[in-house]
């Protein structure tokens, strides 16, 4: 809680990365927070696991070179799978993220993204290694991008975009 240029902040993190939370879930939490007078929240999609992906998420980095958006999809959902199955992971959908940015205007809240880079990329960093075939990592890490592989920024960046695009 904070005063910035005249306005209230007043922000309730969400880590949705490591751990899936339903819509139902996350509306909930939205509810709550709204009571309490919260007035944003952060979700943390991007947080070691990747737990949104959006309708389109082909990629088409700088120099050209192309990911299909079907391969990218069933890397992280196999990332996330790998670093937390609890038995019903799951990732939410472009629909169910429009729903969730409505539903906490409704209740006069502003949703903040989060999708961490250059460190707690865990699904995006091991989507990255496998389908570009190259080790995308620093130092062998499973968090951590390589920031001097011009592999692993360039799909990162193109990565990044596709949900700048989509928030803005």
């Amino acid at each position: 809680t904070g005063k910035v240029d005249g306005y209230n902040y007043n922000i309730i993190h969400l880590d949705c990365g490591r751990k899936y939370f339903s819509v139902d879930s996350i509306k909930q939490i939205i509810d709550n927070a709204s009571a309490a007078g919260f007035n944003y929240i952060q979700l943390a999609v991007g947080n070691d696991g990747m737990r949104f992906l959006l309708d389109d998420m082909n990629l088409t980095l700088d120099d050209g070179t192309e990911y299909d958006g079907t391969a990218i999809t069933a890397a992280i959902k196999a990332a996330n799978k790998a670093y937390y199955d609890a038995g019903t992971y799951n990732e939410l959908t472009q629909s169910e993220m429009d729903d969730i940015i409505k539903y906490a205007y409704t209740k006069g809240m502003g949703v903040i993204p989060l999708i961490n880079t250059p460190g707690h990329m865990d699904a995006i960093l091991a989507a990255a290694t496998s389908l570009t075939g190259t080790n995308c990592s620093y130092n062998y890490s499973a968090r951590t991008i390589d920031v001097t592989n011009s592999t692993a920024v360039a799909f990162t960046e193109a990565f990044l975009n596709k949900y700048i695009d989509y928030f803005k």
